[in-house]
């Protein structure tokens, strides 16, 4: 089986990812394959680590965010390409594998995310308007690296914080849209935090039609 994770950050990605490479499946992590393509920009900075890839790109009202999140997102693009000439020259072959992506695949083409869709099972895991704030609040204290596209738009009276918590609900909503429009399962946030979820139930989730 060969699936691939997409949704916002926060929403469990990296902990399925994890929970299913301990039941042998390969897992490809998109965030530490572009934090290792960073490698020595980051070090410039003395920066490692998820935390510090959102430090090195910034908020998007940050001087440095247009050339970070363009190069952040030629790299990304590069990492999904390769991971797709993988997946179609069977370098992963007879392998159960799982594909923690990035936020922001939606934003690497649809080339890409048809090829994806193609080759592996796109499960998306979705995040209900109740959990808009408390989504917020993850992002400002435990911040990633955000590609807004042209979702941020700061007005006059406002300060930075306040156009980002205005924009944020704007941005998932954005992306909701199309994450949904490429995945073959979405799981809802509070189906997978329900205390018996293993792994295996995970795996029957989304085998389901």
């Amino acid at each position: 089986m060969k699936i691939s994770l997409i949704g916002m950050s926060g929403t469990g990605k990296s902990h399925w990812a994890k929970k299913l490479e301990k039941n042998g499946f390969l897992r490809i992590c998109c965030d530490d394959l572009i934090e290792e393509k960073l490698g020595e920009e980051l070090k410039v900075f003395g920066y490692s680590g998820i935390k510090d890839v959102a430090k090195w790109m910034g908020q998007p009202y940050n001087k440095q965010y247009p050339i970070t999140s363009k190069k952040y997102l030629s790299l990304e693009k590069k990492i999904m390409e390769e991971i797709i000439n993988n997946l179609k020259n069977d370098f992963y072959k007879n392998k159960n594998i799982v594909i923690d992506t990035t936020g922001s695949v939606i934003y690497t083409g649809k080339r890409i995310l048809q090829s994806l869709s193609e080759l592996t099972k796109i499960i998306y895991l979705d995040v209900c308007d109740s959990l808009i704030k408390e989504m917020h609040k993850l992002y400002l204290r435990d911040p990633k690296p955000v590609i807004w596209g042209n979702i941020f738009k700061k007005k006059a009276n406002e300060t930075n914080k306040q156009a980002l918590t205005n924009c944020y609900p704007k941005l998932l909503e954005y992306r909701a849209k199309k994450y949904k429009l490429f995945a073959k399962k979405t799981l809802d946030y509070f189906s997978l935090r329900k205390p018996n979820i293993t792994s295996e139930k995970f795996l029957k989730l989304i085998s389901k039609t």
